[in-house]
């Protein structure tokens, strides 16, 4: 898939960066607990300010999965695209495309229909009415 994967040296990611299309954040996932210790909290704020359009998985990195953005004053992921999560503002895709349709019919899940042979698919944006207080859609 010809993926260059960097080694520890945060030193790589600052050289990586200005030749990067699109960076993948999959760093932490729903058990993360703040706070966020060296070397990644570097990882992120460099992340975050590459200008470059990053896709997370599941939860952005640094999010608290109750609470959404990191609300302490900390820099936080604010990816382009989102690939797991409810309550995102912006591009939302589908994975698990080979979910068997007896435990969506168990559990009611009203599953899209993936294209073709693609793995996963775009859902469409939802509107809806935000209370005064809230910061997720």
């Amino acid at each position: 898939m010809d993926i260059t994967m960097l080694p520890s040296d945060i030193s790589a990611l600052k050289a990586a960066l200005p030749t990067t299309h699109v960076v993948l954040d999959a760093i932490f996932g729903f058990s993360f607990q703040a706070p966020v210790r060296a070397p990644f909290n570097t990882v992120l704020n460099r992340i975050q300010v590459s200008g470059r359009p990053i896709v997370s998985v599941d939860i952005p990195s640094r999010w608290d999965v109750e609470r959404g953005p990191d609300v302490d004053g900390h820099m936080v992921i604010c990816p382009e695209v989102l690939e797991g999560m409810r309550g995102f503002r912006g591009r939302h895709f589908l994975g698990r495309r080979f979910m068997p349709r007896s435990l969506a019919r168990k559990y009611g899940l009203n599953l899209p229909e993936y294209p073709s042979v693609q793995q996963i698919v775009e859902l469409p944006l939802v509107q809806k009415e935000q209370s005064a207080g809230s910061q997720y859609p």
